[in-house]
């Protein structure tokens, strides 16, 4: 089970297709409330974030997931455009497990995705 923190409709319609030829289950948040409220329901085994979904707040979001009690909390993702360092530095420190331009995503997202059954 995968949890993805996405806007972008292009980038959840290729995580999806991943999701269904590799036969995991993937679930869309649009925001970081409802992301929280997904990991907490079906405890997935990744959290996905795209780091520049609108009004996220990095930080805040890592320390939820980090906060999660051990069985709750998935291995976390996170990705924004090469040239946003801000967002990426900010996920290093908030505690993500791997950081990831969004060029290494798109290239990676398939193995990614079939890594997580």
């Amino acid at each position: 089970m995968i949890i993805f923190l996405t806007a972008d409709l292009m980038m959840a319609s290729t995580a999806s297709s991943h999701a269904r030829q590799n036969n995991v289950t993937l679930q869309t948040a649009t925001n970081a409330e409802a992301a929280i409220t997904l990991v907490q329901e079906v405890r997935p085994h990744l959290l996905i974030v795209d780091l520049q979904a609108p009004g996220l707040e990095i930080t805040a979001l890592g320390d939820a997931v980090r906060g999660l009690p051990d069985a709750v909390c998935p291995m976390t993702i996170g990705y924004a455009q090469h040239v946003n360092l801000e967002s990426l530095d900010e996920a290093r420190r908030a505690g993500f497990d791997q950081v990831l331009t969004r060029g290494q995503f798109n290239q990676q997202v398939g193995a990614i995705i079939a890594d997580a059954k």
